[in-house]
């Protein structure tokens, strides 16, 4: 997202306040490691073949007390009221906005680079049919509840790495009960590396404030990520880049290292594609060949204005001339 965007959430008289406590986290649950720190490369997680639903959590359960509820101290994690509509929030960790998402409405999607993630994803198959969706980064869990909103009952796994703003995103604002939403509360890179393939979307968006992991543009990362999808699935990753397409060249010859035959696009806004100004894109890779649809969804449905990169303009963006 764009330092501008920031600019204009900062002063336009939003509304902040604290999560409220909750009685439990319903519709799936979390996994943390043995003493309840993350999971690391050696704990135990179940393939995504094992997903199922988790019965509600007992509405008895005792609260759990988090830092934001001291007295006197400032709130790590933060949500903003929407001055767009009534219903939206933002999530705010260490004062950068993370995510927004629409619990009345999960199929409102507010950043434009989500909108594109959520075209990604209504590509895919028959409209309304069920996926197998690994999230790596969770955020407020914008892309989970859109899945579940029009997708019911998709087996969906959610990697994150932040333990309290997962607790604070699930106690303020609940998962659909029933949903097949497993999470895991471990390291990306780590993750991934225990899980069976078979998944039909792989979604990156692994932030700390606006800089991602040192692993994500690296081959092995890519190339296990590639590795998890089923026959004819996509990965598509959201990359926040400044001017000058610095951060998309290095995750997209990532990716195109780890499987040459993979098919490549991005799609963004023009300015940001062409390399002007700063901005997200959202790259797709699909080993397999780009599913029908991916393409002009991404160009005709919005957020406008849109351009899309493939082919021989995005070899020359990535490689230089030859």
């Amino acid at each position: 997202m764009s330092s501008r965007f920031l600019i204009c959430l900062r002063f336009s008289g939003i509304t902040r306040f604290r999560p409220s406590r909750g009685p439990g986290i319903p519709g799936g649950r979390t996994r943390r490691g043995p003493s309840g720190g993350p999971l690391g490369a050696r704990a135990s997680i179940r393939s995504a073949a094992a997903f199922a639903a988790v019965p509600k959590a007992s509405s008895g359960a005792s609260a759990t007390t988090h830092p934001w509820h001291d007295a006197g101290m400032e709130p790590r994690i933060e949500f903003e009221s929407d001055v767009f509509s009534s219903t939206g929030l933002t999530l705010l960790v260490d004062g950068t906005a993370q995510s927004h998402v629409d619990p009345i409405d999960p199929t409102r999607l507010f950043f434009e680079y989500t909108r594109r993630l959520g075209h990604v994803v209504d590509a895919l198959g028959t409209p309304g049919a069920r996926l197998r969706v690994l999230h790596l980064g969770g955020g407020a869990l914008t892309l989970p509840r859109y899945v579940a909103a029009t997708r019911a009952r998709s087996a969906q796994l959610v990697v994150e790495l932040d333990a309290e703003m997962l607790d604070a995103v699930l106690d303020r604002l609940p998962l659909p009960a029933g949903e097949p939403i497993e999470r895991v509360v471990g390291d990306a890179a780590s993750v991934i590396d225990t899980l069976s393939p078979g998944f039909d979307v792989v979604i990156v968006d692994l932030y700390s404030r606006l800089e991602p992991p040192d692993f994500v543009d690296t081959v092995p990362f890519m190339g296990t990520c590639l590795r998890l999808l089923a026959p004819g699935g996509v990965l598509a990753v959201n990359v926040a880049d400044a001017a000058g397409l610095t951060r998309l060249r290095s995750q997209a010859r990532a990716i195109a290292r780890a499987d040459p035959a993979a098919a490549l696009l991005v799609a963004g806004d023009p300015g940001v594609l062409s390399g002007a100004e700063e901005g997200n894109s959202v790259l797709v890779a699909a080993p397999g060949g780009m599913p029908g649809g991916i393409r002009d969804r991404l160009l005709t449905q919005g957020p406008h204005p849109a351009g899309v990169l493939d082919g021989a303009r995005l070899d020359f963006v990535l490689w230089g001339a030859c």
